[in-house]
């Protein structure tokens, strides 16, 4: 019975891995991790403010160790994709962003207050997370809250179920945006934890005094030109393990 439960768990993780390999994917790496990327502007509509939401999967062969020994750790189990440490995120060609008009959150202060720190006007963006923390623990929830920060910053507030909150310090130039992850230990010489799924919506409004009247602006303003293949995104991602991967997806666009 028990070679029977092992069987079917083993089947089931596999024909996760396959499903989620099979959409804007990339991968899998030589040490069997694949990244997906999905990403839609609602609304869609060219030159139009709007909402993005992204979400992101990484995955690791159930057959394979894609976290090996690092920096003293122990390997991770077999299944357990390797922590992301850089992200690079390459906005659609003519979308507009509006966030020298937000107002503003200090990372520090963030850092020191929690949600508290920062101004509620200057939230773009929430979403939830899920992270593996095997060997230590196993699924752990979590919730992330975008902020509009100093100097071209795009903040992300993460809180874990069971760990200590943190934040991500991203930096907008021009249509790239760059955000350093952090690596999250568990216990003693277990491996690092790993942020498997991750969902945001990021976007908003808010007035904004010019030439003497209140106008509204956009956080995120859609492309003037609709593509006939969509908005084009691409993620550049960088793991522990040392490896990288570049999913890209083409949000649908409407004229």
């Amino acid at each position: 019975m028990r070679k029977l439960v092992g069987l079917a768990t083993a089947l089931l993780g596999l024909l996760a891995f396959v499903a989620i390999a099979t959409a804007n994917t990339a991968g899998p790496s030589p040490l069997g991790q694949t990244q997906q990327l999905d990403v839609t502007h609602s609304p869609n509509k060219a030159g139009k403010g709007t909402k993005v939401i992204v979400d992101l999967h990484v995955r690791c062969d159930p057959a394979k160790v894609c976290q090996p020994p690092a920096g003293g750790l122990v390997a991770g189990p077999a299944g357990k994709a390797s922590p992301v440490v850089n992200t690079v995120v390459h906005l659609p060609t003519g979308m507009k962003t509006g966030y020298k008009d937000f107002p503003k959150c200090n990372p520090s202060k963030l850092e020191a207050n929690g949600l508290g720190g920062c101004s509620k006007k200057a939230i773009v963006g929430k979403g939830n997370l899920t992270a593996d923390g095997r060997p230590t623990a196993g699924t752990v929830p979590g919730t992330v809250t975008a902020f509009n920060g100093v100097n071209k910053g795009y903040l992300l507030y993460v809180v874990p179920e069971i760990s200590s909150p943190l934040v991500l310090k991203g930096h907008l130039s021009g249509s790239t945006l760059t955000i350093p992850v952090p690596l999250v230990p568990t216990i003693g010489t277990n491996p690092n934890a790993t942020l498997t799924d991750f969902k945001i919506t990021t976007g908003g409004k808010t007035k904004k005094k010019k030439h003497g009247k209140k106008v509204t602006v956009n956080y995120l303003t859609n492309p003037k030109k609709c593509p006939s293949g969509g908005y084009v995104w691409k993620f550049d991602f960088k793991y522990e393990n040392g490896e990288s991967l570049s999913p890209t997806d083409a949000a649908p666009c409407k004229k």
